[in-house]
């Protein structure tokens, strides 16, 4: 077994939230009377922390973003949510790998609340030895903060752990930790902006990691 800890993304890597994401924010645009937005810049923006997302959508002023957090977590959680499902193959292969001992973590820039309440509607929260969301690390991605908090926190070996995402900033984020990285490729991110990225790896499906792993 090469790799013995995956630490991995949840937007677009575990479960697809593109359309969540986007329909959330635009709840938030109409509670501003924000209008004309622009869902491919949203798009490419999936994986950074809201702050910079409504920085860089919006051009929101600091005191305004943070309502627009409290509103967007507030819809998202009670509402959008409801919607979300995991990609097809990651419940059974993330089983699979938990079954024979393989260490799975979150590192991820979403709310850690939302996270949770999804990962346990999924029957799959227990799991996971660690999930980490936006609130647990003070420098988000594409930094390695979260995944070096992993890696201390447990004592894992940086040869043996695999940062896996849909996003070249997980991918920056787990060379930024000097681990090897993995790109999905049916996520937020082509393949082309992946490759560009170089990560160790590239998978166009989430059961295709047995075959890293």
């Amino acid at each position: 077994m090469k790799y013995k800890t995956l630490i991995l993304d949840f937007d677009g890597t575990l479960a697809d939230t593109k359309e969540s994401i986007i329909q959330t924010m635009k709840f938030v645009a109409h509670s501003y009377n924000l209008q004309n937005v622009d869902e491919n810049l949203i798009e490419s923006l999936i994986g950074l922390p809201l702050k910079t997302t409504f920085e860089k959508a919006f051009s929101l002023d600091e005191k305004l973003i943070e309502e627009a957090i409290l509103i967007y977590r507030e819809h998202y959680n009670e509402i959008v949510i409801d919607t979300i499902s995991l990609f097809d193959g990651v419940k059974e292969t993330l089983l699979d790998f938990h079954s024979k001992g393989i260490n799975l973590t979150v590192a991820s820039s979403k709310g850690k609340a939302a996270l949770i309440k999804i990962l346990k509607k999924q029957n799959i929260y227990d799991i996971f030895s660690f999930v980490g969301g936006e609130e647990d690390a003070k420098n988000k991605k594409p930094a390695p903060d979260i995944v070096n908090l992993i890696i201390d926190k447990y004592s894992y070996q940086l040869n043996e752990c695999l940062v896996v995402g849909d996003t070249i900033f997980d991918i920056e984020m787990g060379q930024r930790a000097y681990v090897d990285t993995c790109g999905v490729t049916y996520g937020n991110n082509t393949r082309e902006k992946l490759e560009n990225q170089k990560p160790n790896y590239i998978i166009d499906s989430f059961r295709n990691l047995i075959e890293i792993i």
